[in-house]
């Protein structure tokens, strides 16, 4: 999901979700001080880096392992990597993923509902060890972030009405004084329509649920989001949408961990190739985008 930092403002993502947040430690209340006042300020740094420190300290390996739970920050509702049903079960490809992942080191997982605005801020806030959302791999975020190998070739796509099929036949068509085109706000989307779009008017929803469905009920001309999520979602509404065949960008997905906690990426990327190798990656893959069990409970959503 081409997240960043901000997955709001698009400024964001670079810590900016964007893809990314949190309170930064100096937001926090201190004791006023008094006293020197070349001691206090000595005293405010020392506090100050201590709190930083506390916040940004990694939890390795070996803790995760003996603390029994792996906890993943992630944001639902984008299919087929992640949706939490009502329920309250998890479905989608990166929950069987890192169900297996868990599986191979010995400990349960604790998925974590963050919004995606938050999601970075609030691994560096130690919330939880792992961001597994869809998050494309990016360099802006490779600044706050270390991560793994990728693990799906994703990309960008336009879903549009299939009743304006005849007048939207490009993206390029999309840009023209009076068209409307959503995007989820802080997502790679969001970037690239703001780069490429320069006279069609952008619209940012917090949802690609509502995004999508804008597209659907005519309120808008199109949605730029990532290729699976568009594909499905066509898919299940095949009468009143479809997808552009332009793919407008070519990304990659990866895990996404604090730089200080780089052994829990060098253990994933052990277990991904091994789980390629096996055949569970091809397993994961096709019940979650050719089968799709839960299908049925998703239309209800959709």
């Amino acid at each position: 999901m081409i997240h960043f930092f901000c997955k709001n403002p698009i400024n964001s993502e670079a810590f900016p979700r964007d893809p990314q947040r949190g309170p930064a430690a100096s937001e926090r209340p201190l004791a006023r001080l008094r006293g020197c006042k070349w001691l206090s300020w000595c005293f405010l740094g020392l506090i100050l880096s201590m709190q930083f420190n506390h916040d940004a300290q990694a939890r390795p390996l070996k803790e995760v392992k003996d603390s029994g739970t792996l906890r993943i920050g992630i944001e639902p509702g984008f299919l087929p990597f992640e949706m939490k049903l009502p329920t309250g079960e998890w479905v989608g490809f990166d929950i069987d993923m890192m169900e297996a992942f868990a599986a191979k080191l010995g400990v349960k997982t604790q998925f974590i509902d963050t919004k995606w605005d938050g999601i970075i801020p609030a691994l560096m806030a130690n919330k939880f060890d792992l961001i597994v959302s869809g998050m494309t791999i990016t360099e802006e975020r490779k600044k706050a972030v270390v991560f793994s190998d990728p693990y799906y070739d994703a990309g960008l796509l336009a879903l549009i009405q299939r009743s304006k099929a005849d007048k939207l036949k490009t993206f390029a068509d999309l840009d023209h004084p009076g068209h409307k085109v959503t995007v989820k706000q802080g997502t790679t989307g969001d970037i690239f329509a703001q780069k490429t779009l320069k006279k069609a008017k952008i619209i940012k929803l917090e949802s690609e649920a509502d995004a999508a469905t804008s597209v659907q009920l005519g309120k808008a001309d199109a949605f730029i989001y990532d290729k699976p999520f568009l594909k499905l979602y066509s898919s299940l509404n095949p009468e009143r949408t479809m997808v552009l065949d332009d793919l407008l960008s070519k990304e990659q997905f990866g895990v996404a961990a604090r730089p200080k906690d780089a052994d829990l990426i060098a253990a994933f990327n052990v277990f991904l190739a091994e789980w390629r190798s096996s055949g569970g990656y091809d397993a994961a893959i096709k019940k979650n985008f050719e089968t799709m069990p839960w299908q049925a409970k998703i239309k209800k959503l959709w």
